[in-house]
């Protein structure tokens, strides 16, 4: 009977599930058209090129040029326990975003019923500072959701580090729907 690796097989089941998601995050990216910093990367090549006589109008394929989303799914995590049917206890205690390494923790305005403070602070500061790098110094539109349904929205300032952010808000009422499973944060940069 021959030997058989277990690790190596284990190591190339995970090596084709890796490729195969990054294989249906490109197809995902490109699904609609192609992204314009790739056109424009292809136009100037096609353009050096025809400068040099190789290519010609005839034989060029032109593609529409994919506009850059305003609103971008950036985290998400799962409620580890069924959170109840009231509004507040879904964010009674901090949500761990490991995967792009920060804490998030929501706080009741008092004597409001839905306005909110909000804070990120890193569990990974390497990793907080890497997910946030495009958006350092800047100003972002946070709406965060519960298998798809709103449950608030904010302004959240990220500091110049990336390391830290902050911002106020106001809770979506659920009309007593209870939040569990897949908590989501999109974000939107503001101009």
């Amino acid at each position: 009977m021959k030997p058989i690796d277990i690790t190596k097989q284990i190591l190339a089941m995970h090596e084709d599930e890796v490729m195969n998601n990054m294989l249906e995050e490109v197809k995902n990216e490109l699904k609609d058209t192609i992204p314009s910093d790739i056109q424009a990367t292809l136009d100037a090549c096609m353009q050096k090129l025809s400068n040099e006589g190789d290519v010609t109008p005839s034989n060029v394929l032109s593609f529409k040029p994919k506009s850059t989303p305003s609103i971008i799914s950036f985290a998400e995590t799962e409620l580890l326990a069924a959170s109840g049917k009231s509004l507040a206890d879904w964010f009674s205690q901090p949500i761990n975003f490991a995967g792009v390494g920060f804490i998030l923790d929501i706080r009741r305005v008092f004597g409001t019923k839905d306005e909110i403070d909000l804070y990120l602070s890193p569990t990974d500061s390497e990793r907080m500072s890497a997910s946030f790098d495009v958006y350092k110094g800047k100003s972002l539109k946070l709406t965060i959701t519960n298998n798809d349904k709103p449950l608030l929205t904010a302004e959240l300032y990220i500091d110049d580090t990336g390391q830290e952010a902050e911002g106020s808000g106001q809770l979506i009422d659920l009309d007593g729907t209870p939040v569990q499973g897949k908590i989501s944060i999109d974000i939107e940069v503001i101009e």
